[in-house]
């Protein structure tokens, strides 16, 4: 979990180099895009073009998707729906990307944002490919970002994480464990199972059905990951429930995408 300090950091470092960049990309998970906007976003970028990419569409429910969309193309960002897995990166970038970014002196420079598990590393990882470098610190660049050179006349800045403004919004703290950008604690586990159960059974009772059969007879949460441990034989010694295995393996294989489609928000939740 990250806490108080690492956000004011992470903030800090943001605004202290953002007036060295032309543009802004956002990498948000398309399952979750308004909880994966979560730090700040509009206080901070505001004077900045921005590029948002909704990654993963291979995970998410594509009608609910095209509302975000349209929601975030009606406040004049830019926005691409990808699968950085079948992708190839530079290419799209070139193309794309790049001709969206504005220039000065001679130079296009743009920061990347993102929190854990949205697909940061794997963007940037592609961009820079075995020809590209590091440039290191600069004059006037605060150490935990990092310029790299992309291409002639192209750098791109490397910024930390995560900026959660606020840890204790539990739904936003539940949306963020069941998509895999939050490490949680137990009780914090059985909080987002408890939420995965109630919002699966209100917008996705089919794929319920493909994991746990009978689940509308069932009185919670906890009975259902019980239901679960027992079709998949997680059992200690003396026959007992494997829970803990059960509630693991369950969050693991929900935020990797295994039951199927599901997107978490839509733009009419937060009217």
């Amino acid at each position: 979990m990250w806490y108080p300090g690492h956000i004011e950091k992470a903030k800090t470092l943001i605004k202290r180099n953002l007036k060295l960049v032309n543009a802004v990309v956002e990498i948000l998970d398309a399952r979750a895009p308004l909880a994966s906007r979560s730090y700040e976003e509009g206080q901070l970028f505001r004077n900045k073009k921005r590029i948002i990419i909704l990654n993963k569409n291979d995970l998410c429910d594509l009608k609910k998707t095209k509302l975000w969309e349209d929601y975030y193309k009606e406040k004049e960002n830019e926005v691409f729906l990808l699968n950085f897995k079948n992708l190839n990166i530079r290419k799209f970038f070139i193309k794309n990307i790049y001709p969206l970014v504005p220039q000065k002196f001679n130079e296009k420079s743009l920061m990347i944002v993102g929190i854990p598990n949205v697909g940061k590393s794997t963007f940037i990882n592609q961009l820079k490919g075995k020809k590209s470098a590091a440039v290191g610190n600069k004059p006037g660049i605060t150490r935990g970002v990092q310029w790299i050179n992309i291409d002639k006349g192209l750098k791109l800045l490397d910024t930390p994480g995560v900026l959660y403004p606020k840890l204790f919004n539990k739904e936003l703290i539940n949306k963020l464990i069941l998509i895999g950008s939050l490490k949680a604690e137990d009780v914090e586990m059985d909080e987002a199972i408890s939420y995965a159960f109630e919002f699966l059974k209100k917008e996705y009772p089919s794929l319920l059905d493909d994991i746990v059969k009978q689940w509308n007879n069932l009185e919670n949460s906890y009975k259902f990951i019980e239901k679960f441990c027992e079709k998949r034989n997680f059992v200690k010694k003396g026959g007992l429930i494997d829970y803990e295995r059960g509630r693991n393996i369950f969050l693991k294989e929900l935020s990797e995408g295994k039951y199927g489609r599901i997107t978490y928000e839509v733009p009419s939740d937060f009217d």
